[in-house]
């Protein structure tokens, strides 16, 4: 998944345009993935353990258990609903060609977070919708993904789901037969950098005498970022499905499992300060292009019909999405 962050009025727009699994068939899952397993919503458990006798917008009000078996191991799931990652004011909308905007109005109650039955260190991420889960399993020796099938493998019986584990993702080398680490930057201005060099090292060295002189404590105040996520017309086919609640529900999932990510994370300078935790991140509003962006004569747009994109294009054509920062 590539995604873009800008800073617009406080707000954070990470644009959707690939998924992070992007497979057409079987053989191309099989050269993801080095094992795999497919089960049936039918082979999937669901009982409420606790229902409160009004309703309530508290998370433990509704407690449900999820039990199933796969990947050799029976899972049994206690969940509640939460809504952690969406803002107060999160909206959802659909966009024409022309670019009109229709709300689409969802169910927050169908998105989980909990543990696995008796697994302190354990925790889950799910989205389950008509049985249908999309989920993450994190334990302390492995995390277990499960998504729909039909996101993978197109003949895929119906209301089926792919499981697999993190460290079964075959990690693809580059030209050079080295394992990329990081994602790949445009750095400009390179016939500066040797005369400011010497600048910079000195910079530092004050920085770092300043960081070691001046010991101090940082709360942060806001702990949270604030999102507008965007799915392109291709997203929304391919991750989708074609579906427009689908989509907004799968980017709600993928936000969630890095919303834990950094919310679990340990921000700190040194080793030997304490540093914080609870950063996150809140949706706002999320964008679905239903259909490819109607285009005047001679102009781009990131939502364009088109086969490849070069990088810095694309990351220049949806910097301009100055309406959407409102």
């Amino acid at each position: 998944m590539f995604t873009k962050c800008i800073s617009c009025f406080g707000l954070a727009i990470i644009s959707v345009f690939f998924a992070c699994l992007f497979v057409e068939n079987c053989a191309a899952l099989q050269k993801t993935l080095r094992h795999y397993e497919i089960f049936h919503k039918d082979d999937v458990v669901h009982r409420v353990v606790k229902r409160g006798a009004k309703h309530s917008t508290n998370p433990f009000n509704i407690i449900k258990e999820v039990e199933f078996t796969t990947l050799g191991k029976n899972f049994r799931l206690i969940l509640h609903p939460h809504r952690d990652v969406l803002h107060s004011k999160f909206r959802a909308y659909a966009v024409d060609a022309d670019g009109n905007e229709t709300v689409v109005h969802m169910d927050h109650d169908s998105f989980y977070s909990g543990r696995v039955f008796g697994e302190l260190e354990s925790s889950v991420r799910a989205h389950i919708e008509d049985g249908t889960m999309t989920m993450s399993i994190h334990l302390p020796e492995e995390t277990y993904h499960i998504e729909p099938s039909w996101r993978h493998l197109p003949e895929a019986k119906k209301d089926t789901m792919v499981a697999y584990k993190a460290s079964d993702v075959k990690v693809h080398k580059n030209e050079a037969g080295a394992t990329p680490k990081t994602c790949g930057y445009i750095k400009e201005g390179l016939e500066l950098e040797d005369k400011e060099h010497d600048d910079t090292l000195d910079n530092e060295l004050h920085a770092r005498e300043k960081r070691q002189s001046d010991q101090y404590e940082y709360t942060p105040t806001k702990t949270r970022c604030p999102l507008l996520l965007v799915a392109d017309y291709r997203f929304f086919q391919e991750m989708g499905g074609g579906n427009t609640k689908t989509t907004i529900n799968y980017l709600i999932s993928l936000i969630d499992r890095v919303h834990k990510i950094y919310n679990d994370t340990v921000w700190q300078d040194r080793s030997d300060q304490e540093g914080f935790k609870g950063m996150g991140f809140v949706i706002k509003k999320i964008v679905v292009h239903s259909e490819p962006t109607r285009l005047r004569g001679g102009e781009a747009h990131y939502n364009m019909i088109r086969e490849k994109w070069d990088v810095r294009n694309l990351l220049e054509n949806t910097s301009k999405m100055v309406t959407l920062c409102t």
